[in-house]
């Protein structure tokens, strides 16, 4: 497909309601995407970034800097070099290097190629990953943030709420001082719920940080997720030796080298991958397989996406479940934390959604949602001599 021109759109979506975690708290989703144009069909990808950056993550202003000054141009070199015709989906993340924002543009870029290219095959994500039967539909999860003033009643009310709009696994944001208070009041509401815990960073690891996160295996929690800062693998490996339940790796896994070195150490026993830190699907299934072989269930988790991201997070957590068994992923509808959602995304039906068969990746921004938001588009005209 001969490429004609990209479109980078960026959009602000304020959030349903604030969202707090130890890393900070949201209340706007500024969303960016990426459209390319070729001859005889277009594709949408979606930008994982955040607005406000961490240790790890790059803030989305970053990453939208990064994709003007040098991402829009490595993808029209590309083209160039091809006599105008996009690559394959699979080639686009060698036109990036190793860095966080050069990671994050990887996976925006792959994901508008590959969707581009799926709809002019008229084939979905699912059938291109291999999807098979028994693995059409995912269970889904919910997030719970720490809420202001840290009042155990609004928490108690967001469980209950998830709970009853079907969810199979609620993952608590915790912090110093915010944790075995707001486990035991949903334990005690929710005897039966799969429960887990994301510190986001924020201990240290000290005793009584031990003594208070051994508290939460009383309270039969599945594992705590990211207790200590990413970049010290080795700390983790010598709480996952002290604490009693297991410890789950979300931020620690930037990259597909962290985390054979994090299943070296032995950080974790639980893997949470993120296609759009990873650098995209090719990335992750590559993270996700040295996983499998060291017996580290995986989950794919999510950076509060629109309808087009999450709508690859599942297909990929489908094909990633089919292949070795894993945990209950970040799959749930973006309407339950966007308004609106500029893309749309299948209709979760008691705690289960069904992964697209339609044509591409997944539902690229709606145009007359985005008339009501405020939006900046640019476009670059491709032009080869």
């Amino acid at each position: 497909m001969k490429l004609h021109g990209i479109e980078v759109v960026r959009v602000e979506v304020p959030f349903r309601r604030e969202i707090g975690t130890a890393a900070g708290t949201h209340r706007t989703r500024p969303l960016l995407f990426v459209r390319v144009v070729a001859e005889g069909a277009e594709g949408w990808g979606e930008c994982s970034a955040l607005e406000q950056g961490t240790a790890v993550d790059p803030a989305l202003g970053a990453v939208e800097r990064a994709l003007a000054d040098r991402g829009v141009r490595r993808l029209l070199d590309a083209c160039a070099a091809r006599g105008g015709h996009l690559p394959e989906g699979a080639e686009v993340p060698q036109l990036f290097g190793s860095g966080a924002e050069d990671r994050v543009l990887a996976a925006t870029f792959e994901m508008a190629v590959w969707d581009a290219g799926l709809r002019a095959q008229g084939r979905s994500m699912a059938e291109a990953l291999g999807v098979a039967p028994g693995f059409e539909t995912m269970p889904v999860g919910a997030v719970v943030g720490i809420p202001a003033g840290r009042d155990v009643a609004v928490v108690r009310a967001e469980v209950d709420a998830a709970v009853a709009a079907g969810a199979a696994r609620v993952r608590l944001k915790i912090e110093p001082g915010w944790e075995v208070e707001p486990v035991a009041a949903v334990r005690g509401d929710h005897p039966d719920l799969v429960l887990q815990v994301d510190a986001n960073g924020s201990f240290r690891g000290d005793e009584e940080d031990v003594a208070a996160l051994s508290r939460l295996a009383d309270f039969h929690v599945l594992c705590v997720e990211q207790p200590l800062p990413p970049a010290d693998l080795v700390a983790h490996a010598q709480l996952a030796k002290v604490l009693p339940l297991p410890v789950c790796l979300d931020e620690s896994l930037s990259t597909t080298r962290r985390v054979h070195d994090a299943l070296r150490n032995g950080a974790c026993a639980v893997a949470c991958l993120k296609p759009g830190r990873l650098g995209g699907v090719r990335a992750t299934r590559s993270a996700h397989a040295a996983c499998a072989e060291a017996g580290v269930p995986v989950f794919v988790g999510g950076f509060f996406e629109a309808g087009l991201g999450r709508s690859s997070n599942l297909a990929l957590a489908a094909r990633l479940s089919q292949e070795a068994t894993g945990l209950v992923s970040d799959v749930g509808s973006p309407s339950e934390y966007l308004v609106p959602d500029p893309c749309g995304y299948p209709a979760v039906v008691d705690g289960w959604v069904r992964v697209r068969r339609e044509p591409g990746v997944g539902p690229g921004p709606d145009e007359e949602v985005l008339a009501g938001l405020a939006v900046r588009r640019r476009w670059y005209r491709a032009t080869y001599t």
